[in-house]
């Protein structure tokens, strides 16, 4: 099956802006050391990595359903399939970052936000990269 080519533009700019608010307000928590970082601020890290990935993972699906017609079968699969679309060799950073998605919703084991924390020190380069394409070409 074919896409309906109908990607909307809209839609992709919003969450384009989503996931760039997302990447500004961790970058200010991670500027922190976590031992300054108060109970909020780390459920607040917590919380935008959610919305940074659920808003990556929202453009990969509208992509792939209304440009290629693929409908992704996790959320894994749907970053995957618009990396290789898109040319985005950094596929698994951006699978890692759904991993830490999933572990964080479903909380199936202790989350060590130390961890996070030191994680969102490295930046968001591949996030960055894929946003770019998506945008270049939809937005």
């Amino acid at each position: 099956m074919v896409g309906s080519g109908l990607v909307d533009r809209d839609f992709v700019n919003g969450k384009a802006r989503d996931v760039r608010n997302a990447i500004n307000e961790l970058t200010r928590l991670a500027s922190k050391r976590f031992e300054d970082m108060s109970l909020d601020e780390q459920y607040s890290m917590r919380y935008q990595l959610i919305v940074l990935t659920e808003s990556v993972v929202s453009l990969c699906s509208h992509i792939a359903l209304e440009a290629y017609g693929y409908e992704p079968s996790s959320y894994k699969d749907c970053v995957a399939y618009i990396c290789q679309r898109e040319g985005v060799s950094c596929v698994e950073d951006l699978k890692a970052l759904v991993g830490l998605r999933n572990l964080l919703v479903h909380r199936y084991r202790n989350i060590d936000d130390r961890l996070i924390h030191s994680s969102m020190k490295s930046n968001f380069k591949c996030v960055h990269e894929l946003l770019g394409r998506i945008v270049s070409k939809y937005g």
